[in-house]
């Protein structure tokens, strides 16, 4: 029956042989397959009376149809409606497949994808198809896009733009150019700007971007995302000016913070130190990460580790001292801070500092069988960092903490931290304890299990360090 079907739609598909190998769709797939056949070189009859019996096909159906109908829409208005249809189908890969169908025709398969874009359900990956076929063509209707309702706040269309520069070159940048000779709405370009970001090649596009925008902007959303493109844009002393600017006089704190990482990207974190002096403790601690190692705010980055009412800042600050020897005694101290956040970041630091600073300190906090679990896991990885083998015992008791069938999960996770330490350590002590724990009943079977675990390549102590 397949073959005298092909045979007759050879001779001239009628609509009757037409409308067979539609109903042919459905069928086994060697029937299917000759139906389609038919169905491609059937014409405007084909297109329509597929638009007709779309509704009535099975799944299967209408993914075989997308074969006919791809060659059908280069010409006829029916196939291409048929497309748009199955574009936005509830199933995803029948949308995929018409999506991709849409994108290798040319060119009404790309205004196809156009008309797709304001679909809530299928128009950012519309974009995505229609940027990577035919990236030049893209760009003005992903900013048309962009500029209606809601079209700035779309993540799918920002990621689109991106693509289509990406791809577009020069020619890509030329034309955003000579849109913004247009005057648009900043807030359309600041959305732009954002899918612009990482694109070291355009650089320059995404100074101009700012530039634009910037000066004209005053919603929150358009100044903070402006801000975040701003620290990977080109050098420019007008973005710097207006950087500084929202880093000093902005009223939201989002903004403030934004600012501070956007000066600090552009090579002027120096003019973040009046920040460590703002009112929102966000700022302030992002200020102190932002200034580390910068001598001139040492002082105020020491006394912010110390004195600062909030741990969050107070921890940021810790941080920000890593590489200063001169802090050393803040941080040093900061390991019996109040608040565990702070205690854990000081640990932390001089865990990675080449000398065994703290550890009388740090010894005390993991002995403690009150110490929050984040200090006391802190306090186990700079066991290992600076091999102490005289904190064996210490373990040992971190380990039988989680003994108890009431032990929190917490008290399990840093008993196989311990666990880890001890056979890291190597030592005649540490391993005498790993053979107490293998005759102890109380551990765990899951710690027995990690008893036996073998140990990472760079687990073991240096022995420089002993």
């Amino acid at each position: 029956m397949a073959t005298a079907l092909s045979a007759r739609a050879l001779a001239a598909p009628d609509s009757t042989v037409v409308a067979e190998a539609v109903r042919g769709l459905d069928s086994d797939h060697d029937r299917a397959t000759a139906a389609v056949y038919v169905l491609q070189a059937g014409g405007a009859v084909a297109a329509e009376q597929i638009r007709d019996a779309w509704p009535a096909l099975s799944l299967l159906g209408q993914t075989r149809a997308l074969r006919a109908l791809t060659r059908l829409a280069e010409k006829h208005e029916a196939a291409l409606q048929v497309l748009l249809v199955a574009a936005r189908s509830d199933d995803e890969s029948l949308r995929e497949h018409a999506l991709a169908a849409l994108g290798r025709i040319t060119p009404r398969g790309r205004a196809g994808l156009v008309t797709l874009l304001p679909d809530p359900l299928v128009g950012d990956r519309a974009a995505e198809v229609l940027a990577s076929r035919e990236p030049r063509f893209a760009i003005r209707p992903l900013l048309d896009a962009m500029a209606d309702r809601g079209g700035s706040d779309r993540l799918g269309l920002r990621r689109a733009l991106g693509i289509a520069v990406r791809l577009g070159g020069a020619e890509a940048d030329r034309d955003l150019q000579a849109w913004l000779e247009g005057r648009p709405d900043p807030e359309v370009v600041a959305a732009a700007a954002l899918g612009l970001r990482g694109l070291e090649a355009h650089r320059t596009l995404l100074t101009s971007l700012i530039t634009y925008a910037a000066p004209r902007s005053t919603g929150f959303s358009t100044q903070w995302r402006l801000l975040q493109s701003a620290g990977l844009a080109g050098a420019s002393q007008t973005v710097d000016r207006w950087v500084v600017e929202k880093l000093e006089r902005s009223p939201e704190w989002m903004l403030r913070q934004s600012a501070v990482d956007a000066i600090t990207a552009r090579g002027h974190r120096e003019e973040a130190r009046g920040s460590l002096a703002d009112p929102y403790p966000r700022v302030r601690a992002r200020a102190a990460e932002a200034l580390s190692g910068d001598p001139a705010s040492l002082l105020l980055r020491a006394a912010l580790a110390r004195r600062d009412t909030w741990p969050m800042v107070r921890a940021a600050a810790v941080f920000s001292l890593r590489s200063e020897a001169a802090a050393m005694p803040v941080i040093v101290a900061s390991v019996d801070d109040s608040m565990s956040l702070v205690r854990a970041a000081a640990i932390d630091v001089l865990a990675d500092a080449s000398g065994p600073d703290g550890w009388d300190r740090i010894h005390r906090r993991l002995r403690d069988p009150n110490e929050w679990p984040t200090v006391t896991a802190a306090a186990i990885e700079y066991v290992v960092a600076h091999c102490r083998t005289d904190a064996v015992d210490s373990l040992l008791r971190v380990v039988m903490r989680a003994a108890p069938s009431h032990a929190l999960t917490e008290d399990l996770n840093n008993a196989a931290l311990a666990i880890g330490a001890l056979r890291a350590l190597g030592s005649p002590e540490s391993r005498s304890a790993i053979e107490l724990l293998h005759r102890t009943d109380g551990v765990p079977p899951t710690l027995k299990m990690a008893l036996e675990q073998p140990l990472a390549e760079d687990a073991n102590c240096d022995p420089k360090r002993r």
